[in-house]
């Protein structure tokens, strides 16, 4: 059985950020420290909009070593957090026992959210879902976050979303195989546009030697070039789109890109979200898009 596509960036990744000794995944791709996270902002404005009470069950998918779970429980939240690597989690466990918060970490992949179980009154996507590329594997996630969430609760989402400056329709490529056209998008990398997908060389893992292009889904041939399908960059009226199809309501979309997005289930005695405060601030682009 073919290992995940999104394994072959997350383990490297991790195994990367333990041996420089760093705490989080986002410090490999700039963050100051432990604390900076690229939805912090986002998060930090938009929850005293929401109609929660104190003491509310938070899940964040994609946790990694918990930055986002840390700023959530600090805020008194009661937070479960969930990533696919379990270093990730081990770390975040060290972190949160350092730290004295009460946090319950678990591995788990996003796409296996069982649709059975307690509710939460948030549900948080901290730049995680751009990397879930397939339809089937989107569906799972979208499918198991509206079964988890409660009646009145509020799905908060930050994902990188598709920057027209990024990609050059100009340089094409065509697979000589199949025929397939791909544009060129942030130079080496392949454009799908008819599903939003970017697909990076494959690079083989120093660390994992034996993992080669083969032992991953998601990877394609073109032209004696191995690519893996890496990000799902949805526009943000697809995105909008793709959220309304699995029966969210999206209340607001914002950020600087527009790459946020405050959903609810759809359909009457949905929450309301109150106005933000002052003039809206430009959030800064996510790390490691």
């Amino acid at each position: 059985m073919k290992q995940k596509y999104f394994y072959h960036e997350h383990l490297a990744d991790y195994a990367m950020m333990k041996a420089k000794g760093l705490t989080s995944r986002g410090e490999l791709y700039g963050a100051s420290n432990f604390s900076d996270f690229s939805s912090k902002a986002f998060l930090t404005e938009t929850l005293p909009r929401l109609d929660v009470k104190a003491g509310a069950r938070v899940l964040e998918l994609g946790c990694g070593t918990g930055s986002g779970a840390c700023f959530l429980a600090e805020l008194g939240y009661q937070v479960h957090g969930i990533d696919v690597i379990p270093d990730a989690i081990d770390k975040a466990r060290e972190i949160a026992a350092e730290r004295d918060l009460d946090i319950k970490y678990e591995v788990m992949d996003v796409c296996d959210l069982p649709g059975e179980g307690k509710r939460y009154d948030l549900i948080i996507d901290s730049y995680c879902s751009q990397g879930i590329v397939t339809d089937e594997d989107r569906a799972a996630m979208f499918m198991g976050v509206k079964a988890r969430l409660a009646k009145r609760g509020y799905f908060l989402m930050s994902c990188s979303v598709f920057e027209p400056h990024r990609e050059n329709p100009e340089m094409r490529v065509v697979d000589g195989l199949t025929g397939k056209v791909f544009t060129a998008f942030d130079g080496s990398d392949l454009w799908d546009g008819d599903t939003e997908t970017c697909y990076n060389r494959f690079c083989d893992d120093p660390l994992r030697p034996d993992g080669g292009p083969e032992e991953y889904e998601g990877t394609i041939l073109v032209n004696g070039v191995w690519y893996i399908h890496r990000r799902r960059y949805r526009t943000p009226d697809n995105l909008r789109t793709e959220l309304e199809s699995y029966g969210f309501a999206v209340l607001e979309q914002n950020g600087e890109v527009t790459e946020n997005a405050i959903c609810t289930h759809r359909g009457a005695g949905s929450p309301t979200l109150r106005q933000a405060q002052g003039e809206r601030s430009l959030f800064r682009r996510p790390l490691g898009r």
